[in-house]
């Protein structure tokens, strides 16, 4: 499963920040987030910012960047947060590991809607991310505008459910979940969705049949239907193409994998519309 790199450019610091930066960056490399440092040179092409903002050469070197429209979402480092804004992120010095991955994420969170670390899986736990993380996420994955698209999650895996709906809303799109075969045509019965991911085995009606079901019916045909599974099977995919689905994903889901299934068959006026003010 890969990991998206992003590259940050540094605004100010002393030296021994700088190191104690490197050595986290390279720990945090290891666990899966990929955050690098960039040339002085290159941070018009920069993904983020990190600005000691206690000191005020390093802010209008910085400020300096913005004016110039160079698109640099930020992460403050001060001595004092406590006046900071709620539409900014910062994080109190000393730079330790933990404060500066929270606050990196938050920034890749808010801007990027990207959360390291989050891929939908049957054994996965949702509180195994680490909780700021989480709950950044889920916060803003509430409060992004909504796309108008809507998806219907059928797993019995709760884990599986919750990170859905965080990874969906990221997204703008709203989500409603089902349990079972039966939870799901009972949803599909009374509501209007654009898309659904169905998990293939399922207590009850398996997700074969649910999907069968769907083609068939006249007034559900035109859903989009993707299949979720923990098995990457030969046989798997024939049945599910021949019961009707759109695509096809093998468990664990990373973010790019269900990106671009999202962006392949959703309506494209919508999503990537959507897509690019998130990504801003």
């Amino acid at each position: 499963m890969t990991s998206r790199v992003f590259n940050l450019a540094l605004f100010g610091f002393t030296e021994t920040e700088r190191r104690v930066m490197t050595s986290v960056l390279r720990l945090a490399a290891a666990r899966g987030r990929e955050y690098t440092l960039a040339e002085e040179t290159s941070r018009a092409s920069a993904d983020m910012a990190i600005v000691d903002a206690d000191d005020p050469e390093a802010v209008r070197q910085w400020q300096q960047c913005l004016r110039k429209g160079v698109p640099l979402p930020s992460l403050r480092v001060m001595a004092d947060t406590s006046g900071v804004a709620a539409d900014q992120v910062a994080i109190n010095r000393p730079i330790t590991v933990k404060r500066l991955l929270a606050g990196l994420d938050n920034v890749a969170i808010r801007n990027y809607r990207y959360v390291h670390d989050l891929s939908i899986r049957d054994d996965g736990d949702a509180e195994a991310l680490t909780g700021s993380v989480l709950a950044q996420a889920a916060n803003t994955a509430r409060s992004t505008a909504r796309s108008g698209l809507r998806a219907l999650v059928v797993d019995d895996s709760a884990p599986v459910r919750k990170l859905m709906g965080i990874e969906l809303g990221l997204f703008g799109i709203d989500a409603d979940f089902a349990a079972s075969g039966e939870a799901a045509l009972e949803k599909l019965q009374g509501n209007s969705y654009d898309i659904v991911f169905l998990d293939l085995t399922l207590p009850g009606i398996d997700g074969h049949a649910v999907c069968k079901a769907i083609k068939r019916s006249r007034e559900l045909k035109g859903i989009e239907v993707v299949m979720l599974t923990g098995r990457d099977s030969r046989l798997d995919r024939i049945r599910g193409a021949m019961a009707g689905c759109s695509a096809y994903l093998t468990k664990p889901v990373s973010q790019e994998q269900l990106h671009r299934i999202i962006e392949q068959l959703l309506p494209k006026e919508e999503f990537h519309g959507h897509h690019e003010s998130a990504g801003g």
